[in-house]
């Protein structure tokens, strides 16, 4: 089962995709890809991401049995803040 969902973004994405994947790297996350598309994986998530216009697309397509879609959701929103 996969999940969908969007976040607005209010910076310039160049500079949320380079905080973004220093943060992935520090908390043991995978990036592959640039600001407009790209896939991430760990610590059992794995999913990707596309850039439309000033709206990032996220589609997680693996995720620990045990943890829940919201918290999953959560987590990966606090990489692109």
């Amino acid at each position: 089962m996969t999940k969908k969902f969007s976040i607005k973004l209010t910076r310039d994405p160049s500079e949320v995709f380079t905080q973004f994947k220093a943060y992935a790297a520090k908390n043991g996350v995978g990036v592959s890809g640039d600001h407009q598309l790209g896939q991430f994986n760990g610590k059992g998530i794995v999913g990707s991401y596309a850039l439309s216009g000033k709206t990032l697309n996220i589609t997680i397509e693996k995720k620990p049995m045990l943890l829940g879609w919201s918290l999953i959701e959560n987590k990966v929103r606090e990489f692109f803040v």
